[in-house]
């Protein structure tokens, strides 16, 4: 299944895109700048990995959850749990910590 990366932070775009490459998962960039539920539209079904920390991020991912078939998955600093309260209620189906991530990187990408 294929994995749409909105995540601006170079290390891990990076770290995203060697799991991905290692284990053959096809991924996609987000363009930046364009809306996230334009890139999700024309994406289809499948993963979103999202920088929760990002501004504006939940309200994107709000209007990209119209999309059938979208799960996203965000990731933010251990202590920000009034952030991952928020992203919860936006429509994040899954909130882990950037540690929790980057471990279970693998086990997300192959979905």
């Amino acid at each position: 299944m294929p994995v749409l990366v909105a995540v601006r932070d170079l290390v891990f775009r990076s770290k995203i895109h060697a799991a991905a490459e290692r284990l053959g998962v096809p991924i996609q960039l987000a363009p930046r700048g364009a809306p996230l539920a334009d890139a999700a539209r024309a994406f289809g079904e499948g993963t979103v990995i999202v920088d929760l920390a990002e501004p504006g991020i939940l309200e994107q991912v709000r209007a990209a959850k119209a999309a059938p078939g979208l799960r996203v998955i965000g990731f933010l600093g251990h202590l920000e749990a009034d952030l991952a309260r928020d992203a919860a209620a936006a429509g994040v189906d899954q909130v882990l910590s950037r540690g929790q991530f980057v471990q279970r990187l693998d086990a997300l990408l192959q979905g």
